[in-house]
């Protein structure tokens, strides 16, 4: 049996080879940042964050609406600055010992509302895209802004998500909870893949 590894591995290189096929740009996920920010039903808030992200996309001018790939980010990596309350999330509200797709959160099938203008640096739009979390899959809906500096591309998206959506009962301590509606903050940098041997540059 091939390791889970090897398969995301094995996903990844098929994923680069189909891009570099049909003259797309293929990206890599260097580092990044998710931020979960949590809303308390008594007024203020907290942020849930981590940099365990990583995937691949593939970038597309010239009218193409979507960015195929994927975005994958750790789910029992989320740190919200406080022991008990990080164990509460994970084990409790998102039950990332259920199995990987638990432990994961993988965004897919994003289409841009704004399709990237040929050779366009700086883009701003709407998308949308196929969310699985806590065993779920849900369609959401944000804006990101997309920029393009010497062989690098920055992705800046945000979008809302209702946790009874992807069935999460709303964290609760002490009598004090969190709101359905919390909002997902995600940033990363990627880089240009390089090309297989024998590929038109």
């Amino acid at each position: 049996m091939i390791p889970r590894r090897r398969w995301a591995a094995i996903a990844a290189a098929a994923l680069l080879i189909a891009a570099a096929a049909v003259g797309a740009e293929s990206w890599i996920l260097t580092s990044g940042e998710v931020r979960v920010r949590c809303r308390l039903t008594v007024g203020g808030s907290f942020d849930a964050v981590t940099s365990r992200i990583s995937g691949a996309v593939r970038l597309e001018d010239g009218g193409a609406p979507g960015l195929p790939g994927q975005v994958r980010v750790r789910l029992d990596s989320l740190d919200t600055g406080i022991g008990l309350r990080n164990r509460h999330l994970r084990e409790t509200y998102l039950e990332v010992d259920r199995g990987e797709e638990f432990r994961e959160a993988v965004l897919i099938e994003v289409e841009l509302a704004d399709p990237l203008p040929s050779g366009a640096r700086d883009h701003e739009t709407g998308f949308a895209g196929l969310l699985s979390l806590h065993g779920m899959e849900r369609r959401v809906e944000g804006e990101a802004r997309l920029v393009r500096r010497d062989g690098r591309v920055r992705v800046e998206a945000e979008f809302p998500l209702s946790l009874a959506d992807f069935a999460i009962p709303p964290p609760r301590y002490l009598g004090v909870g969190v709101r359905d509606e919390i909002r997902i903050t995600v940033s990363f940098d990627a880089a240009i893949a390089s090309s297989p041997p024998g590929a038109r540059p």
